[in-house]
């Protein structure tokens, strides 16, 4: 499954798998929807007949992160089976690529740039963090490496349900079978590498409840590994109250300090591959710069390279002194550097899964945004281009998620406009908490799942959690 484009499987074949995973997903947030409103008996009536229960609280962290592990090991066989870890004609694959990176670094080579299958020259786009995992994995052959990976974003899943508050289940339940998720991580190992990014800014916001300077200093040290994951951390830290400055400061010196020494050992074999490789692609992409670059209206250069690095300063900076929650602030920072990247592939949409966090209308705008990215990346890239097509399809679809990130950014810059205090009292401005009926007995904290689903909890400035008002109050929007 791994040989997505390389004509693996028919489009209709394709067309059946992106529909069963839609309306699974759909189902999800239909469930999560009706399980508040006037038709939550009928809701929880299908929730019997399908598990026997009248509520979700059979479901745990231990189940969904076990499911998770399958599907990944499954993707795994699968891979083997297909022949998509073997080399080929135009160079080695992502899996032999991530092992040799490791055993270059573990024999005191060059990791960042790799001889493998009779060619060399192969660049690995990964910073030390994940050179570390690889030189981990390395130790075990191709099958520790995918191990060591598959651990990571495994973890994902967990770490989703300890920070969903109150709607862990269907949330956590909701991400699983996102397009965003179980596809990028199980199919394909170059997704689960790119699973970093939401690892260390989910792990952010775990370790912030006990302190953020040092949950900021983890976070930087595990975005050398894919830079991008350092902005929507820096951003979080404006939110870590009278040490914002120091958790911000830990981040990028810990960050910047790691890459100083990537650099003195291993010059522009390092920054060429991570950095400036990065900055120049434009294989394709699935927002509207699949457009604009296909149709040659602009192509990589210095100038643009500047303008999206200074549009990004400036979207982290804003942030960091402007959103009122760490968990707001990671959002618009993710959704953003989405909209601005020259190359969107469909794996680096796995940035955007901190986002489900937010709450159930982000959670509508993510499901649309997976829907329309694995049916341009399958069917109108791979399959109808291959047999030689027109691209007018792609581009279509790449307008359409452009128009849904834009969609999504902007309902998350309401969602935080409404949590000013000068807002208090005006429309749109959040209202007062929502009293709720005191928990069922058998609806303990360790079990609330998803009968009745109300609003996640996320951390705070100091990193605790509060509640924050559902779904039917005057915060509908922001329900988050």
């Amino acid at each position: 499954m791994a040989a997505w484009g390389s004509g693996f499987a028919a489009p209709w074949a394709l067309g059946l798998y992106i529909g069963i995973f839609a309306i699974l997903g759909w189902l999800v947030l239909w469930y999560e929807r009706e399980a508040q409103g006037p038709s939550s008996g009928w809701a929880h009536r299908w929730v019997t007949r399908l598990t026997g229960g009248n509520d979700l609280s059979w479901i745990d962290a231990r189940l969904l992160t076990a499911i998770a592990a399958g599907a990944f090991a499954l993707g795994a066989i699968a891979n083997a089976a297909l022949g998509a870890y073997a080399c080929s004609a135009p160079g080695p694959s992502d899996l032999t690529t991530l092992f040799t990176s490791g055993q270059e670094f573990l024999r005191g080579g060059n990791p960042f740039t790799i001889a493998a299958c009779g060619v060399s020259g192969n660049p690995v786009p990964a910073g030390m963090a994940s050179v570390l995992l690889d030189a981990l994995g390395s130790l075990g052959g191709e099958v520790g490496t995918l191990l060591v990976w598959g651990a990571v974003s495994v973890a994902l899943v967990p770490l989703v349900w300890s920070l969903a508050g109150t709607r862990r289940a269907v949330t956590t339940v909701g991400v699983l079978v996102s397009f965003l998720y179980l596809p990028v991580t199980a199919v394909q190992v170059d997704g689960a590498s790119l699973a970093i990014v939401p690892l260390a800014v989910l792990l952010v916001l775990y370790l912030a409840r006990r302190g953020w300077t040092r949950a900021a200093a983890i976070g930087g040290f595990l975005a050398t590994g894919r830079f991008p994951a350092l902005f929507p951390i820096l951003a979080a830290t404006g939110r870590a109250g009278a040490r914002r400055a120091i958790a911000f400061a830990s981040a990028l010196a810990i960050f910047a300090a790691v890459t100083l020494i990537s650099i003195t050992i291993y010059g522009s074999d390092f920054t060429g591959p991570v950095f400036f490789a990065q900055f120049a692609r434009g294989d394709f992409s699935l927002n509207y710069w699949g457009v604009v670059q296909g149709e040659g209206w602009a192509t990589s250069s210095s100038a643009l390279t500047i303008v999206q690095a200074s549009l990004t300063i400036v979207l982290v900076g804003v942030t960091w002194a402007w959103a009122r929650s760490a968990l707001g602030a990671i959002a618009i920072v993710l959704t953003g550097t989405v909209l601005l990247t020259q190359y969107l592939s469909f794996t680096a949409l796995i940035f955007l899964l901190p986002v489900a966090l937010v709450g159930s209308r982000a959670r509508w705008w993510l499901w649309a945004i997976g829907l329309v990215a694995i049916s341009n990346y399958l069917l109108a890239i791979q399959s109808y281009a291959s047999i030689g097509g027109s691209a007018i399809l792609s581009y279509a679809l790449d307008l359409a998620l452009t128009v849904l990130v834009l969609g999504l950014l902007i309902e998350l810059l309401g969602t935080e406009l409404a949590r000013h205090p000068r807002l208090e009292g005006s429309i749109g401005a959040a209202g007062p908490e929502e009293e709720r009926p005191a928990p069922r007995a058998h609806d303990s904290p360790t079990r609330a799942s998803g009968l009745h689903p109300t609003a996640p909890e996320e951390p705070t400035r100091m990193g605790e959690c509060r509640v924050l008002p559902s779904r039917g109050t005057t915060a509908s929007r922001a329900d988050a």
